[in-house]
């Protein structure tokens, strides 16, 4: 993790955690080549009981491909790891999927729309990428 990830983990992981915890959480999962253990703050949404987190600029990371197929992460929500299900929803392979869960994230947040490449809605959610985390 680089310094900014860094700070954003150790606040997220203190007592002052609810400055973030609105829209921040802690993703931890095992690598799925590597079986090392990995930890990265993202952005959320809710969507029911399900969280949202939209990969900007997928093409540029690769923490999202180990959920390409539904796997075990951990979630630190508001203070309390939760055991989770994550699977990456890819706007090329399921346009009609991605189309609904995008329109959701980008309604709690307009201007992450800058993330995504494309001139029209629908080149936007070919090229995005939503990892939805359900309870275990």
């Amino acid at each position: 993790m680089g310094v900014g990830n860094t700070f954003v983990a150790a606040l997220l992981s203190s007592p002052l955690h609810g400055l973030l915890s609105g829209s921040t959480d802690l993703v931890r999962y095992t690598g799925r080549r590597s079986e090392r253990q990995f930890t990265t703050p993202t952005q959320y949404v809710r969507l029911d009981d399900d969280l949202l987190i939209l990969v900007g600029r997928p093409e540029a990371k690769t923490w999202w491909r180990n959920f390409r197929e539904e796997r075990d992460l951990d979630v630190l929500l508001q203070g309390r790891w939760r055991p989770m299900r994550g699977r990456a929803v890819i706007g090329a392979d399921e346009p009609e999927t991605i189309g609904p869960l995008l329109d959701v994230y980008l309604q709690r947040f307009p201007k992450a729309a800058r993330a995504l490449d494309g001139a029209t809605p629908e080149a936007r959610a070919r090229g995005a990428v939503v990892v939805r985390c359900r309870s275990r």
